[in-house]
């Protein structure tokens, strides 16, 4: 016997409201499985190719922007 065919035999020896209660569960787990194969679905290089280029490229070194972008914050940015 499958383990279907066992929840289906337990599930006719209870009562109504109980085999509700078993059925907002189980629709809460598949949603559950739902969403987590949605966000699953965008790999983590998509994700990345959509962040490049959203800064754009001056030719300065990476201490040049961190001066740029604390200046005037702090007295001994140089």
């Amino acid at each position: 016997m499958s383990i279907l065919e066992k929840t289906i035999v337990l599930l006719n020896d209870l009562p109504e409201n109980e085999i509700e209660v078993i059925y907002s569960f189980v629709q809460f787990l598949t949603s559950k499985q739902t969403a987590e194969k949605i966000v699953d679905t965008e790999s983590l290089e998509d994700i990345l190719n959509k962040i490049v280029g959203a800064v754009p490229d001056t030719g300065k070194t990476l201490e040049e922007y961190r001066k740029e972008r604390l200046k005037g914050r702090y007295e001994n940015v140089d």
